[in-house]
């Protein structure tokens, strides 16, 4: 990587995100100012069920179940429609929120103003799932892992900005108060390191929220990650360290490190010149009804009504395509190189991580992606 491309993925990291990400154009824009504020946004839901994040944690926010203790509604959201590759769960979800359930995954289109897709096996065909979403210009959450080649993804977000269609690709994580109050404190100071920790059972599900926090606070307040390494016994199993090489505005180097072990939500301390000894970010989950439901999960929510409602994304394209080729030269450097770095931009484009997981061996959605859609 020359310095000159340092320097210009620095601006974009950085710009994006001081800019508010205002890149949705054509017709999201357009929806966004037409949208009627006193009615809520029609949220078709993709992999709702099988190891999502919909099913428990999403959902209620959008469509409260009487029977539960969410008798209100804390989004101007509703869940009007959805599917999940097996037609028995998709029925099973609509009955619960009251939604309909469609056969295939595509019947969404014209039907509803917004698109979040939920699951993690899904992910290496993300491209296809939501192609005729994006197609469409509407709102596209796409839950992390964003794909699972750098190929994939550039395919997902050349479609997004062709069709002026916004995307958010989310970390709980990164979308918290403490995460936000990191990178803005980051922003105009020289760090000399970093330190956090996230709780996780294998990389691709949840060592990934780790990954996307320390992109969120570091990368966007000016700092892109040039190499990553990831040193574990094993990738489906804690404890791991990931270790970030970043480049700052004048080209100096610095560590930063993701320790991933068991027992810890998320924390973050940023080392600067300033403050030496380190300024501490803890994420808060939150304690007793509503705030051990909102003050980790919502924002994610929230942060995609504030995208549908006024076009504007919290993270540009250039930023979640980094992110993701973060995520992937991680994966290739523990799978392939021993767990020495590997450069972002040496990943080639059409190199794949896996979305099976040795930890869930009963688990068979992946298979009924690969005969619904062909190998990933």
């Amino acid at each position: 990587m020359t310095s000159n491309s340092v320097l210009d993925r620095r601006r974009f990291l950085r710009q994006g995100s001081l800019a508010g990400a205002s890149v949705a154009t054509g017709a999201s824009a357009a929806q966004a100012q037409q949208r009627n504020f006193s009615k809520p946004i029609r949220v078709g839901c993709l992999n709702v069920v099988e190891y999502s994040h919909l099913n428990a944690i999403w959902a209620p926010f959008m469509n409260p179940r009487a029977d539960q203790k969410e008798q209100m509604q804390l989004t101007g959201m509703r869940i009007t429609h959805c599917w999940e590759i097996e037609r028995d769960k998709s029925e099973a979800f609509a009955k619960k929120y009251d939604c309909e359930p469609v056969r295939n995954f595509d019947d969404m289109v014209g039907k509803v103003d917004a698109v979040i897709s939920g699951g993690y096996y899904n992910h290496p065909w993300n491209h296809i799932l939501h192609e005729p979403y994006l197609k469409a210009g509407i709102p596209n959450l796409i839950n992390r892992p964003f794909s699972n080649s750098r190929g994939k993804a550039r395919r997902i977000i050349d479609l997004a900005k062709k069709h002026g269609a916004a995307i958010l690709c989310p970390s709980a994580h990164e979308h918290t108060e403490a995460i936000t109050r990191a990178r803005k404190w980051a922003e105009d100071k020289e760090v000399i390191c970093y330190s956090a920790t996230n709780s996780f059972d294998d990389y691709p599900t949840h060592g990934i929220h780790g990954v996307y926090m320390c992109c969120r606070a570091i990368c966007e307040a000016g700092n892109p990650v040039v190499s990553v390494a990831y040193q574990a016994k094993s990738w489906h199993n804690p404890p791991g360290v990931v270790i970030f090489e970043h480049k700052d505005a004048g080209g100096r180097t610095f560590y930063g490190t993701l320790h991933e072990v068991s027992g810890s939500w998320g924390t973050m301390r940023i080392h600067t010149r300033e403050a030496y000894g380190g300024e501490g970010f803890p994420i808060r989950t939150g304690v007793e009804y509503p705030f051990n439901r909102t003050a980790a999960w919502a924002p994610t929510i929230w942060a995609f009504q504030q995208m549908a409602l006024h076009g504007e994304m919290p993270q540009s394209f250039d930023q979640i395509e980094h992110k993701n080729d973060v995520f992937l030269a991680g994966f290739r450097s523990i799978l392939e190189n021993e767990g020495k770095p590997v450069k972002l931009d040496d990943v080639p484009e059409d190199w794949m991580t896996p979305v099976d997981l040795p930890n869930r061996p009963a688990e068979h959605t992946a298979d009924l992606f690969r005969e619904a859609f062909g190998e990933a």
